[in-house]
Formats: structure tokens, C-alpha cells, sequence
């Protein structure tokens, strides 16, 4: 069903439709998921390629193009090669025969003209008696006396008439200078502008016979690219003195923003928009091979810009600046076309990005950004147009995080609407066995483990029932199994490369450690069984300190708890600790007692307010319990004092239920209650022995203390039957119980347990509604009468004096010798 949800939110053409994988995180199921959506999409078609070209209207906004997959780079090849192109042939245009016949031609006419107005020029200095000779960049004129020029000693000989003559004729000359100067320039100018005009003429054509060619190699690359190289050509015609400039220069061509470093053109253009030949460069945001299957990512750093993108900067002018170029593409613009797998615990660590992710998504386009912007830590004039995308996003997380989202955020529902349960664990059949066991053996040689033969697979995959804790299930929470194959295949290294101290002669090998030597997979390293073994306890066993702790402390005697003997209200329970990633079974001693009272059941533990909300619950279905079996005729009047021994922490949970009521049991019937067995399993009103979990640590933790004292053949553990499926035990104790020194004790009731428990029939009511006066609860029935009347007696003697009523007859020594013993294993 997993697999089909994930093809459905994977072949889904409805944008809104992401998907959101709900799996524990022991599972690690993110691999599989990119290499299902990586077979997935070897039948979906390419998708295009992203560039980002110069807006010629708007310098400031950059603008996204899609062009067929693989066209990308053509295109930014096609553009660069048309610049280098031009940049060869219009500074050649100079030399052109065109250009050369109609500048040597302008040049005679200029020079005609400048003769012609040089030789009008001296006629009239001649007429008002000055001389004009030719200097650099101008004329110079000077008076003339008797044909000869009249130097500064015979100027300041002449009269005053002479002198103010003379200064009016040169006022008169310089004004006829000054119209000839104009004339000049403006002829120049003229020059000039039929120059440039024949340049443009022969740069037009160039210009349009290279982006002739480009938009005939680039015609089938759609509309939008078409009309790029139509505003590409236009500006190349308007601006075509760029490519003389820059050859006279010696700049190369398509540097961005370097071609105007002077102070003029930093006041005139901003250093972030492209100018002169950096327009024409195109960036290759995303590009794809083509024929290839769209892209499956796996983003493990999802930070800003790693997802959305960001503007790469560079230190120009004393600033980091930026230009369309540098625009750099994040996870969200690669995976375009295809998948993109995210955690979601790795996406929710920072808001900012949980709020750009969704607004991505709702608008289908994603523009790139500085990182810091978000943060308004710095501002920037370039704001390219968000590119189109067409993803669809994986996220991989708890079912926490996923009810957490679905019941905080309202934009979540719109957007995931495809959920994928990952269960932790799958049914053990023939087909998953195979699927699993393929998996560890391609791992293996992905690894280099060493070949793992037919024992070690089998055992693999019976540890990966031990982890489901089924029976019928494989766990699918494959880390354990993977450190175990590892270390397994350094024992089989260390074997393959051969030892004398391999074998431990002081006992079997499985039970003693092996050497570690072989720091690479020796040749014919085989993983056997053993390997596996060893490995797995000795995995175990590096996290068992607290265990071992406890259990020393209770072989010790430190913690009071017995594995033999009988004993009245006194239960060995199971309980589970977690100790970081191991978790372990320890019996418990729970105890019970009786005394006169109205108070019911007393737990200890509550009263001590270290009870949880699910064991108190237990303690109540206890009371309903004895309401039902034994107040049906009569209120009951008891109290009943229920303790786990020697626990300082809290206790919670309903698995002690049925030991706390078997020892409630065995001190209201004052019968004992075999020590050598441990109880689990909760229980209900009927008396119907119910499932618990952990039942394997907890036998195991029970069988470890009875193995440390010494096994007596008649110790065991009592466990609900429907937890029958969940025994997946170690080799070691499996093994004890085949032999019959260890025992397993199934039930499904409170009355067969307590046959088991104690070797007495626990008792059936007869037509008359009593219970057999042998049998347990024919004593609970007498023992609550006693205590009631009892506490009627107390009560009344102390309201009137009266004398206090005599015991009932005493049946506590009833015959018990042929009850038997209805323990069954």
C-alpha cells in the first residue's frame, strides 16, 4: 500500500500534490525513496533547461528562459561565440575597401574645404595688414608693416592713431577666425559622422548576418528564445561602437560590469546591472542531458541557499556585488522536472525556510535571492524574475511531525496531500524474506563484508524478527542489523587471516571474544553464523553496563527479590528499562497486603505520586475485577495495600496489572505464590489476560537472573497467550526451555494463572453460587466475609462496647493435598 501511495504522489499531475512519508526514524527508509523515484522516472520525459539572460528593458530584473533539455549550453555557446565573432570582425571594418574609399574621399573634401577656408582666411588678414601662419591645433595672426611682420619694439614705435587702426583690423581678424574655426569643425563633424555612418551601415549588416545564423541554429528553442535574439540584435546594432571601443581598449569581451570601471560610468550605471557586452552573456541556470530521467534529489543540508538559490558576490569598488552571471541554482531549481527528498526534521529547523518552501510550492516559480536578505542583513539592486518549476516534494518524517503540521498549519493539508505510511515492520513472507535478504547481501558487497553465507542470512534475517518483536514480522529498522553484519565480517577477516589464539580453549567459541585483525577483507572470508552470533552479543553487550548493574545489585541481595521458595502476597513482576537504544527486561517484587478497612485497593505508588496515568488505570480495572468475582452479594470492605518494592522512579503502564492482582489474590487466600516464577501481562475486568509488549527482554532479563543463581529446572516466566507471536528468543534461552530447564507458562486467564502460580485450582462456582472452600478464590470469598465482619464487629464495639464476634470457622489449613498442580507449560 506504501509503495502505491508513493507511485501515486509521484505520477500525480495536480501541482498541490506532494507527498509526505510518515516512517519512524530507525527505518531510514530515505535511500529506498530516491532510488524508487530514481525507477520511477527512467519513463518520464527530460525536463527543460533554466537560463537567465539580460532584460534589455529592464537591466535590474534579470529574466528566466526554458529551452529544451541539453539546449542550454548550445545556447550560451552560440551567444558567446557570436560576441567573440563580432568582436573579430567589426573593429576589421576599419580597413574595409568601403569605408576605405569613402574616408580617403571625406578626407579630400575636408582637406579642399579647410584650404578653401584657410585661403579666405589670409585674404582678408591680408586686407586688414595682418599675416596668418598655421600652429598646432590653430592659427596665429600678426600685423604687417611695409610687407614685413612688425615685431614688438617697431609695434610700440608707432603713433596712437596707427596702434588703434592697427587694434581694430585684429579685432575685426579674430572675429573672421573664430567663423572660420566653426566652419572647420563643423566640417570635421561632417566628416566624421559620413565615417561612422558607413561603419554602421557595414556593422548593421555584420550584425544581422551573424544573429541570422544564430536564430537559424536556434529556431526550434521556442518563442521566448526568439525574441531574446531579437532584442540581442537589436541592441547589438544600436550599440555596435562597443566592440570598437573595447578592441581599442584591450578588453575582453562579456566581463559584466568591467568594461565601465572610470568614476563616469560607476555615476552613470549600476555596478549590478550588466552593461556593454556583458548583457549579451547567458547563464546556465539548470542544465540536463539529453534523454536523461528527471532528477531525484536528496537534500540532506537544506539550508537557504542550499534549496532556493542565492546571488554568488565578488569585492568590486570596496562592496560585494553581484550580477545576473552569478545568479547560482539551489536542490528546488535542480530537481525542476523531477523529486526532491527532504527530511522534514531537517526542513522545520529554521521557519524562514519552512514559509519560503510553501510559498514556492503555492506559486509553482522560485526566484534566487541573497541568503541574508530574508533577514534584511543586506540589500541589493538586482532582482531577477523567478524561473518557473514544475517539482514534486518528497518530505520524510515521524508521525509526529507530520500530525504536528497537519494540526498547526493550515497550508500543509493544501499542499501534502499525499501521505505514505512507512509501518516499521512488514509480514514475514516468503516474498519479503527474499526482498530483505537480497538487501543485506547487496549491502554486503556494496561493502566489501565478505561473502555471508547461507547460515549468516538466515540468522540476519531471524534477528530482523527479533527486532519487530512478531513473529510473523520483519523489522524494517535495519541499522542494528547492518553494525552487526559489520562486525561479523571482522571476526570472519580476522579468522580468514589466520591466528593461533583464534579459538579460546577455555570454552566454545561462541561464548568467548574473537580478535579483531584483518583491517581489510582477506580473500575467501566467509560470514558464518557464529560470526553473526557473536557479533549480536557482543553488540548487546557494549550497551548492557546499566543491566548488568541492577542484576549484580540483585544477585547481591542488595535489591530483595527470590527465584525460589513460596511466599503469601508476594509477586515477582517484569518490568522493561531503556538505557539509550537498549532496552532490558528486571523482575520486580510486588507486594501485597491485607488489613480491616474501607479504603479498597491502595496503590502505593500513586499515593507516593509515583504512578502514571496507565498504571493507576490498572489498578482500577483490579478493583472492578474484585467487584465483579466477589461483591456481587455484598459491598466490599478491605483494604488492600499494593507496593512495588524498592522502586524510586516512576511507574507506569498496565503490564503489572495481573501481578498486583495475583498477589492481592495470594494475601486475601493466604496461599503462597511460587517465587521461581515471574508474571507479565495486564489484565481486565472479566479476568482476561491481555498482550503486553517487551515480553522477550523481559523473559530474557528473568532467565539471566535465574541463570547467575543457578537454574533449578522449575523457574520460568508466566506470560499472556496471544504473546505467543511475539516470542522471537535468544538461542541460549530457547535452548534452556527445550531442555526443560527454564519454563514458559501461557494464559489466558486470572484463574489459570493463578493455578500456575500457586499449584491450586483457583475454583468454580457451584449451582449454589459458592466457590470450593479449597480453592483460591473459595478463601478470597471467606477472607472478604471475615475482614467485613470483622470491621462490622470493630466498628460496632467501638460505637457500644459490644463484644467482638469470634472468628469464622478457621479454613485456612483446608486440605490442599489433592489439588494437584495446574501449571502447564
Amino acid at each position: 500500500m506504501a509503495r502505491r501511495a508513493l507511485t501515486l504522489g509521484l505520477a500525480a499531475r495536480e501541482p498541490s500534490f506532494h507527498v509526505f512519508v510518515s516512517a519512524d526514524p530507525q527505518v531510514m527508509i530515505e535511500d529506498d525513496i530516491v532510488r524508487f523515484a530514481e525507477r520511477f522516472a527512467q519513463s518520464r520525459p527530460t525536463p527543460p533547461d533554466i537560463v537567465y539572460v539580460h532584460d534589455f528593458d529592464r537591466p535590474e530584473a534579470p529574466k528566466p528562459l526554458t529551452v529544451p533539455a541539453g539546449a542550454g549550453a548550445t545556447l550560451v555557446a552560440a551567444m558567446d561565440a557570436l560576441i567573440e565573432r563580432l568582436r573579430n570582425e567589426i573593429p576589421g571594418l576599419v580597413q574595409h575597401d568601403e569605408v576605405r574609399r569613402a574616408t580617403q574621399r571625406l578626407a579630400r573634401e575636408l582637406d579642399a574645404k579647410n584650404r578653401e577656408v584657410l585661403t579666405g582666411l589670409e585674404s582678408t588678414a591680408k586686407n586688414l595688414g595682418f599675416g596668418i601662419r598655421s600652429v598646432q591645433g590653430g592659427v596665429q595672426t600678426f600685423p604687417i608693416l611695409h610687407g614685413k611682420p612688425l615685431s614688438a619694439e617697431q609695434f610700440g614705435a608707432l603713433d596712437e592713431s596707427t596702434k588703434r587702426a592697427l587694434g581694430e583690423a585684429e579685432d575685426r581678424l579674430t572675429h573672421e577666425v573664430e567663423k572660420a574655426a566653426v566652419l572647420v569643425r563643423e566640417q570635421n563633424a561632417r566628416f566624421e559622422a559620413a565615417r561612422e555612418e558607413a561603419m554602421s551601415r557595414l556593422s548593421e549588416a555584420v550584425i544581422r548576418r551573424a544573429c541570422g545564423e544564430v536564430k537559424k541554429l536556434l529556431e526550434d528553442f521556442g518563442d521566448d528564445v526568439t525574441q531574446y535574439l531579437d532584442n540581442v540584435e537589436k541592441a547589438l546594432i544600436a550599440d555596435w561602437r562597443d566592440f570598437v571601443e573595447n578592441d581599442a581598449q584591450g578588453l575582453t569581451p562579456g566581463e559584466g560590469n568591467d568594461e565601465g570601471g572610470s568614476d563616469h560610468n560607476l555615476a552613470e550605471f549600476d555596478p549590478e546591472h550588466a552593461t556593454r557586452l556583458g548583457r549579451f552573456k547567458v547563464n546556465l541556470l539548470v542544465a540536463h542531458d539529453e534523454e536523461a530521467p528527471p532528477p531525484v534529489i536528496y537534500e540532506t543540508n537544506p539550508t537557504y541557499p542550499n534549496l532556493f538559490g542565492y546571488l554568488e558576490r565578488r569585492a568590486r569598488f570596496g562592496a560585494l556585488l553581484t550580477d545576473f552571471t552569478r545568479i547560482r541554482p539551489g536542490s528546488l531549481h535542480r530537481a525542476s522536472g523531477g523529486v526532491l527528498v527532504v527530511r522534514a526534521a531537517d526542513l522545520m529547523t529554521d521557519p524562514i525556510i519552512w514559509e519560503r518552501m510553501k510559498r514556492v510550492l503555492r506559486e509553482r516559480r522560485i526566484g534566487a535571492e541573497d541568503p541574508l536578505g530574508p533577514l534584511g542583513l543586506y540589500a541589493t539592486t538586482l532582482k531577477p524574475v523567478p524561473a518557473p518549476i514544475r517539482v514534486r516534494v518528497v518530505l520524510v518524517g515521524p508521525p509526529e511531525i507530520y500530525a504536528a503540521l497537519l494540526d498547526a498549519d493550515a497550508d500543509f493539508a493544501s499542499l501534502f496531500r499525499v501521505k505514505v505510511e512507512i509501518e516499521p515492520s512488514i509480514p514475514r513472507t516468503l516474498e519479503n524474506l527474499r526482498a530483505l535478504d537480497g538487501y543485506l547481501t547487496n549491502m554486503a558487497r556494496e561493502r566489501e563484508w565478505g561473502e555471508l553465507d547461507r547460515s549468516a542470512r538466515a540468522r540476519l534475517l531471524d534477528l530482523a524478527t527479533r527486532l519487530a518483536g512478531d513473529r510473523q514480522k520483519l523489522s524494517l529498522s535495519l541499522s542494528p542489523l547492518e553494525e552487526t553484519a559489520a562486525f561479523a565480517s571482522a571476526l570472519a577477516s580476522a579468522r580468514a587471516s589466520g591466528g593461533a589464539d583464534w579459538v579460546d580453549p577455555g570454552g566454545p567459541t561462541s561464548q568467548s571474544p574473537r580478535p579483531f585483525r584483518a583491517s581489510e577483507t582477506p580473500p575467501g572470508s566467509v560470514v558464518t553464523a557464529e560470526d553473526i552470533e557473536i557479533a549480536w552479543r557482543e553488540r548487546r553487550e557494549r550497551a548492557g553496563a546499566a543491566e548488568r548493574h541492577i542484576r549484580e545489585l540483585t544477585i547481591r541481595g542488595e535489591v530483595s527479590l527470590d527465584t525460589d521458595g513460596f511466599r503469601i502476597g508476594v509477586v515477582n513482576g517484569l518490568s522493561v528499562y531503556s538505557a539509550g537504544d537498549v532496552e532490558f527486561g528486571q523482575p520486580m517484587r510486588i507486594t501485597a497486603v491485607v488489613a480491616l478497612g474501607r479504603e479498597g485497593i491502595v496503590d502505593v505508588e500513586h499515593e507516593a505520586q509515583l504512578g502514571g496515568a496507565i498504571h493507576t488505570k490498572g489498578v482500577a480495572i483490579i478493583r472492578g475485577y474484585l467487584a465483579r468475582m466477589f461483591g456481587q452479594e455484598r459491598p466490599l470492605s478491605l483494604k488492600a495495600q499494593i507496593a512495588f518494592e524498592q522502586s524510586y522512579g516512576e511507574i507506569d503502564g498496565d503490564s503489572a496489572s495481573s501481578s498486583e492482582l495475583f498477589g492481592v489474590l495470594s494475601a486475601l487466600s493466604e496461599v503462597a505464590i511460587d517465587q521461581g516464577i515471574a508474571v507479565t501481562g495486564s489484565v481486565n475486568q472479566l479476568g482476561e489476560i491481555q498482550a503486553i509488549g517487551g515480553v522477550c527482554a523481559k523473559i530474557e532479563g528473568f532467565f539471566e537472573l535465574c541463570r547467575a543463581r543457578g537454574l533449578t529446572g522449575k523457574q520460568g516466566v508466566m506470560l499472556p497467550r496471544p504473546n505467543l507471536e511475539h516470542l522471537v528468543l535468544r538461542e541460549d534461552v530457547a535452548t534452556a526451555i527445550e531442555e526443560g530447564k527454564f519454563h514458559l507458562y501461557a494464559v489466558n486467564t486470572v484463574a489459570q494463572g493463578v493455578e500456575v502460580l500457586t499449584g491450586v485450582p483457583a475454583g468454580e462456582r457451584d449451582p449454589s453460587g459458592r466457590f470450593p472452600a479449597a480453592s483460591v478464590f473459595g478463601r478470597v470469598e471467606r477472607r472478604i466475609i471475615e475482614i467485613a465482619e470483622r470491621l462490622r464487629a470493630a466498628e460496632a464495639q467501638h460505637s457500644h462496647g459490644a463484644p467482638a464476634l469470634e472468628s469464622m470457622e478457621d479454613v485456612s489449613h483446608a486440605d490442599l493435598s489433592e489439588a494437584g498442580d495446574f501449571r502447564s507449560r
